[in-house]
């Protein structure tokens, strides 16, 4: 009996005990149809260790979505009957790291739905705290294509028109030469078809110019790219 009570009075004294909720400082970044571990931990208020969540509630809900349940933990067990449907199946805690304090939340089969703001609250029945942060989701597109758009035979001026397909967020379009350096070019256009963006930079060219031309598109830490050599557009053609 003496020992049920002490087991009781550490339950009372660990469940009633501050604790602080830790995210990470800039938004996690995923591809899509990759999988993902959203990082969330608790310690104690004192900062200087963790705190075993296992006895604790833990609910992934999404912000920017009206606080739709992502994943709840509660009972020494998962409860997602008020999980939002386009989460079903794709959730999970790191259950032998709920002892360590990680409340982190693997997520799985990443889309673009996925890209928006999380809320990780983790709760007792004496203490609360949570922490919020940004989940990015990258698609990453086609390789541009490069093409003549049009020939100026009066300025022996050429027109480039370089797209590219498939990316999101929208990515950034840059015209390089053979020593990598950012070209003077026409706006950057965009379309975004469903969730995907498409884009598109024109670019001209005097026919003297005999360098090699590239057009490179980029999102965070991807890129793809196409490259030209002018002449090859007039050569052979009276141009």
């Amino acid at each position: 009996m003496k020992c049920v009570w002490v087991m009781m009075l550490f339950l009372h004294c660990a469940l009633s005990e501050k604790f602080e909720v830790v995210g990470p400082d800039a938004p996690v970044v995923a591809t899509d149809g990759s999988d993902v571990v959203l990082p969330c931990s608790v310690r104690r208020s004192d900062g200087h260790s963790s705190l075993s969540a296992v006895d604790l509630n833990i609910t992934w809900t999404r912000s920017d979505l009206g606080g739709a349940v992502v994943h709840f933990y509660g009972s020494h067990k998962d409860m997602n009957t008020s999980q939002s449907p386009d989460y079903r199946g794709r959730t999970a805690l790191i259950k032998e790291e709920l002892q360590n304090g990680s409340v982190s939340l693997r997520l799985s089969e990443v889309k673009v739905f996925d890209d928006g703001q999380y809320r990780c609250r983790v709760d007792s029945e004496y203490w609360e705290d949570e922490v919020s942060f940004d989940l990015k989701v990258e698609v990453i597109g086609e390789r541009p294509v490069i093409t003549l758009e049009s020939y100026d035979r009066k300025s022996e001026e050429f027109s480039l028109l370089c797209e590219s397909k498939g990316w999101f967020p929208k990515p950034d379009l840059q015209w390089l030469n053979s020593r990598g350096e950012i070209q003077t070019a026409g706006v950057t256009e965009s379309q975004r078809h469903a969730e995907l963006f498409s884009v598109k930079r024109r670019f001209t060219v005097h026919k003297n110019n005999i360098d090699t031309f590239l057009c490179r598109v980029s999102l965070g830490e991807h890129w793809k790219e196409d490259e030209i050599k002018p002449s090859v557009f007039y050569e052979g053609r009276g141009i």
